[in-house]
């Protein structure tokens, strides 16, 4: 795993993984990750997020699509695996993005 990565969710990590191999040749390169959050509406606070460059960014952009990762207003990339802020904020999102259900009381 990269440095860059360290704090983020492992389902998020393998998909950027993917990505930066998908890339190379291009330099592809993390230019902020986790490190950096702002607050529980943003999902890098929820260890989702990175910010990817390479010398392609139409290329970094196909390539992200076809994982299943989009790219915020704001340019960096995002994988949820198709969860909302709203799951993460139930607290219920595993590692690898899958959303647990709720135990019930007994």
């Amino acid at each position: 795993m990269r440095p860059e990565f360290t704090g983020m969710l492992p389902g998020a990590i393998e998909k950027f993984e993917q990505l930066m191999t998908r890339l190379d040749g291009l330099n592809p390169k993390v230019v902020d990750a986790y490190a950096s959050h702002g607050d529980g509406d943003d999902l890098r606070t929820w260890g989702v997020v990175c910010n990817i460059v390479c010398d392609d960014t139409q290329r970094l952009a196909e390539e992200a699509a076809s994982l299943g990762i989009t790219i915020q207003a704001d340019g960096s990339l995002a994988y949820t695996n198709g969860l909302t802020i709203d799951d993460f904020k139930t607290y219920l999102v595993n590692g690898y993005l899958e959303l647990i259900p709720e135990e019930e009381e007994v």
